[in-house]
């Protein structure tokens, strides 16, 4: 692991220590009198620091790639049953904004990810199920934050972001576990640009706490080099995937902070 992949990955950490200080030091020095006071909602020279949650879906030439790798593939259970072998994808993440606001409107968002991208059989709840991480990784973003109110209750936000992701693509996780015969080198280091952008509705609440749920839209650069030269056993479907891909991804985006004021 490199220096700036250990950075990364130690950063989310970091910054909720300092999260719970700030908010220990702000609620000492004001001995509460924060909670008596309405919200102030968005404005200039506000820092907002809070945690987020994602849950989405991805979409791909990759994902298309997959399934074709695995058409015609069946799974026969311990009771002699053969079902079909289909998968289904499914994304989240978690992480860490901080934001500044230098003007009313207008922000400068830092947001620290961690991403699993999760392949699943889909034999149904009477059966197991298998799965497995098609790619996970860690990524940092910049962007602008864009507000529609100033010291509004509510507020609506529009933050388009780009930033880098360091990752690891693992092709037919799945089929890994449920083909006999599979074989292959099917694991790759991947590092590339990421870009996306997210609207969000925010609620603020009296002591600078806020709340915002709203839609993430998020492209994720995969280079996979060479590709893989894997081969299904059971029907001879070869992995075609281009070398130099990418993942859209579309999540619900649920959000949680602290906003302090000068």
């Amino acid at each position: 692991m490199s220096k700036t992949q250990y950075m990364i990955k130690k950063l989310p950490a970091l910054l909720l220590v300092f999260l719970f200080f700030a908010s220990a030091r702000d609620a000492n020095a004001t001995e509460f009198d924060e909670l008596d006071k309405p919200p102030e909602g968005a404005h200039e020279g506000q820092f907002l620091l809070g945690a987020f949650f994602t849950l989405g879906w991805p979409k791909s030439s990759l994902i298309d790639a997959e399934d074709e790798f695995l058409e015609g593939s069946t799974y026969t259970f311990d009771n002699d049953i053969t079902k079909k072998l289909q998968v289904s994808h499914q994304s989240f993440s978690f992480g860490l904004n901080a934001e500044y606001q230098p003007v009313n409107h207008f922000g400068c968002i830092l947001r620290f990810r961690r991403t699993y991208l999760v392949q699943n059989t889909a034999f149904g709840s009477d059966y197991e199920n298998w799965k497995g991480y098609l790619y996970r990784d860690y990524s940092v973003y910049l962007g602008p934050a864009i507000h529609a109110t100033s010291r509004k209750v509510w507020d609506f936000v529009l933050t388009p972001v780009i930033g880098y992701a360091f990752g690891e693509y693992n092709a037919t996780p799945v089929a890994k576990k449920t083909i006999d015969g599979y074989s292959g080198e099917s694991s790759i280091k991947t590092s590339g640009l990421t870009y996306g952008a997210e609207l969000n509705c925010t609620i603020y609440f009296t002591g600078g706490l806020y709340v915002s749920f709203g839609g993430e839209w998020i492209r994720n650069t995969i280079n996979l080099g060479d590709g893989f030269a894997l081969t299904n056993p059971q029907t001879d479907n070869t992995y075609n995937a281009d070398g130099s891909s990418s993942i859209d991804t579309y999540s619900i985006i649920i959000s949680a902070g602290y906003a302090f004021s000068n």
